[in-house]
């Protein structure tokens, strides 16, 4: 399977320039054959804390979300986006998943970050997906952080894990380490979609694809643009339970009946 991940400078409240260069984006992954493509988080609308804004760009999603569903028909392609939502009239952070089917898919992220605490009502529920027989999960940026969601993913058959981000340029250490790592502890493949340029913070880019022996396989470290890359599933057993070369076998070594504290399973999760 090929994944793409664009990279992007989204123009806060352009939704139509940010809707044209998505569709671009699209047609390009689709020539270079992807399977799957992922857009940073909150791209349809920028990242902004305008709450005015968002609620707009929530309004203009649903205007385009047959266009994105015909886009997808269209290349046999899905795609991961993150917009603004509207959800019992509360403002949602999100990653809209289509598929080719009618109905489009929702994570909205659980665990906010600093000021978007004061604007979005977070999610209740993680979310996991099949597409052309490969499973998914996605997540968005600062919940890089929190491993046990990308432990709950993995565990629930995610084999690829799809991170939006609009990330802070000071904080790139933590992004660095934190993608490597959710990769190699879940035996993951895991793919980033990076926010690029300024904006309420300076952005720091650097989408990548990294390996699930933690290796960064493809990265767009400054601009907008698209990287992409040939996964191969067969390797995920040899970094899950092999205990051998670089394998580090840590789903086999598990002993869940000590983390009991941590009732990994009893999460809400959605499954498609």
């Amino acid at each position: 399977m090929k994944i793409a991940s664009v990279q992007m400078q989204p123009k806060v409240g352009n939704f139509e320039r940010n809707f044209s260069f998505i569709k671009t984006m699209v047609e390009e992954a689709a020539n270079r054959k992807a399977d799957i493509v992922l857009f940073p988080e909150l791209a349809l609308s920028g990242y902004t804390f305008d709450v005015e804004v968002l609620k707009s760009g929530a309004e203009f999603f649903q205007k385009i979300s047959d266009e994105l569903i015909r886009l997808s028909r269209k290349y046999d392609m899905a795609a991961v986006l993150g917009t603004p939502r509207i959800l019992k009239g509360k403002l949602r952070n999100s990653l809209a998943v289509i598929k080719k089917k009618r109905e489009i898919l929702f994570y909205d992220k659980t665990h906010l970050f600093r000021n978007e605490n004061e604007i979005f009502d977070p999610g209740d529920n993680f979310l996991v997906f099949r597409f052309k027989n490969v499973i998914f999960g996605p997540l968005l940026c600062y919940e890089i952080g929190f491993p046990e969601i990308s432990r709950i993913l993995a565990l629930h058959g995610a084999q690829v894990i799809l991170a939006s981000f609009a990330f802070g340029r000071l904080r790139e250490r933590i992004y660095d380490t934190a993608t490597r790592a959710r990769a190699i502890e879940n035996g993951v493949y895991l793919v980033t979609s990076s926010t690029v340029g300024k904006g309420v913070m300076d952005f720091l880019g650097k989408s990548r694809i990294v390996h699930p022996s933690g290796k960064v396989m493809e990265e767009l470290k400054n601009g907008e643009g698209v990287i992409i890359s040939d996964i191969d599933l067969s390797v995920l057993d040899h970094y899950r339970y092999e205990e051998q070369g670089d394998s580090h076998a840590y789903f086999k070594r598990r002993r869940p009946e000590l983390y009991y504290e941590i009732p990994s399973l009893r999460y809400p999760i959605c499954h498609d």
